[in-house]
């Protein structure tokens, strides 16, 4: 790509040079960069262009490409010395200053050179790319990863990883590569920078991803781990090992909004099977907010889930403080036929719920969607007397009196709960809709129609209840 001119600053944490910065002017195909750096008592001063190459031990110039130059100034305490380096047909020209003065660059120049020129290429990138080939020749993988952890810097640190992974490295190396640039990297900036470049290559290797999802353990902020969980996610199907190590790196967040990004691009996987769903759900109990704990669990409940995931569910739901929130996720589950156990469990939490409009509605969607065997109707019946609203018992207990297959059993629970009734209006609608089917049912359940009846104050609707049955 063609670069006009153009300035970056990159900031990199160094020991030797401090915070040092690095100034990168590029134009047209050739670039030069400036190294600065000024702790009050010394300052560094690097100026390179070119490709450079050092010798083995780091503290000469081996060669220059033909547009190379480096120059290097330490000022300390006001003494100034500086080299200068460049290319000259097929040798170097080396020039040695102390202040403005030049001097032989024989001997004191060659010695200081060889003094911080080991610094230098530890603490800046110049020739980094010759480094990098040479430890790869003489120790493969190990020796750059042996270098990278000796660099100073996550700068550093993942520029030399990135040259690295341009070398023909194998597959199998790179769950290796991972763990240790991740294990050595302080900035998780930088730790993203290096899996952003090199990603499409990861997505090879199952070893891999599952190397960049334990990667993200150890990262701090929630914004880099979610960035890279989630361009792991699209390369393949994650693995039930694989989204353990995830929801691990998820519950160590503090952000919701980050830890249902993460959640949520993980239910967007292909063939999630019940174990992969279960502890999934399992990690909604750590998301504080009742409507990002809501967003997850409703696109949960999307998928196929078990007996066991829906306990899950209704265990995360426990934590939700907002009755709007309960119920919007309770009448999701009730889209899907519940086993006896779930159906338990969510009565029990619907007798917690506050407000008697959120409660009504989850009583009456469970009498709408679920066959409710017995048991479970008259728990949901005895709940009503809990509630302060009469209106709402009544418009509960007249949705329980609209379902088909009513037993006597189940007719006289509906009864003894509107005989809690206070609203002589309220009961008597309730006993008016139960009429056509007690008048079918035995005595015993015509009697108790009666002496619920018997509980209205009101004449005029004593009558009505009363006409009800006998007509």
């Amino acid at each position: 790509m063609k670069l006009s001119y153009i300035y970056f600053i990159l900031l990199m944490g160094t020991a030797a040079f401090g915070q040092s910065s690095t100034q990168i002017y590029a134009s047209g195909s050739s670039a030069k960069m400036t190294f600065k750096n000024s702790d009050g008592f010394n300052s560094f001063n690097i100026e390179v262009r070119g490709k450079i190459e050092v010798t083995d031990d780091d503290r000469d110039i081996k060669s220059l490409s033909p547009d190379g130059y480096l120059e290097i100034t330490k000022t300390t305490f006001g003494s100034r010395r500086t080299i200068k380096l460049s290319a000259e047909g097929n040798t170097i020209k080396r020039e040695y200053y102390e202040g403005r003065t030049q001097v032989a660059y024989e001997p004191e120049g060659r010695k200081w050179l060889s003094e911080i020129l080991p610094e230098v290429v530890r603490t800046t990138s110049v020739a980094a790319e010759s480094r990098v080939n040479r430890f790869y020749r003489k120790g493969g993988v190990q020796g750059v990863l042996n270098e990278i952890n000796a660099l100073n810097g996550s700068y550093m640190k993942s520029h030399y990883a990135r040259l690295l992974m341009k070398l023909p490295i194998q597959t199998k190396d790179y769950p290796l590569i991972i763990s240790r640039v991740a294990a050595g990297m302080d900035s998780d900036h930088y730790l993203t920078e290096f899996f952003d470049d090199n990603m499409a290559l990861f997505m090879k290797n199952k070893e891999a991803i599952e190397a960049v999802f334990a990667a993200t353990n150890k990262m701090d902020s929630d914004h880099y781990k979610t960035q890279i969980i989630k361009e792991a996610l699209r390369a393949q199907p994650a693995s039930l090992e694989s989204v353990k190590i995830v929801l691990a790196s998820t519950s160590k967040m503090e952000s919701d909004h980050y830890k249902t990004e993460v959640l949520t691009a993980l239910l967007r996987q292909p063939n999630l099977d019940d174990a992969v769903m279960t502890e999934m759900i399992k990690t909604t109990q750590s998301i504080d907010s009742d409507h990002y704990r809501t967003v997850v669990l409703t696109k949960a409940l999307n998928h196929e889930l078990s007996a066991a995931s829906y306990q899950k569910v209704v265990e995360s739901v426990k934590g939700i403080e907002s009755d709007h929130y309960i119920t919007q996720v309770i009448k999701d589950m009730l889209d899907k036929p519940i086993d006896s156990e779930v159906l338990s469990s969510l009565l029990s939490i619907s007798s917690s719920i506050d407000s008697d409009h959120y409660r009504t509605e989850v009583l009456t969607t469970l009498l709408k969607k679920q066959d409710l065997k017995e048991e479970h109707y008259k728990k949901l019946v005895a709940y009503c007397n809990t509630m302060e609203s009469d209106h709402y018992k009544s418009q509960t207990l007249q949705t329980a009196l609209s379902v088909s297959n009513l037993t006597d059993g189940k007719l006289l629970a509906v009864l003894q709960a509107a005989a809690e009734i206070d609203s002589d209006h309220y009961i008597t609608e309730v006993l008016v809709d139960a009429a056509p089917t007690v008048k079918k049912s035995s005595a015993t359940v015509k009697d108790a129609y009666r002496a619920v009846a018997r509980e209205i104050r009101s004449e005029t609707y004593y009558g009505r209840a009363l006409r009800a049955i006998e007509n």
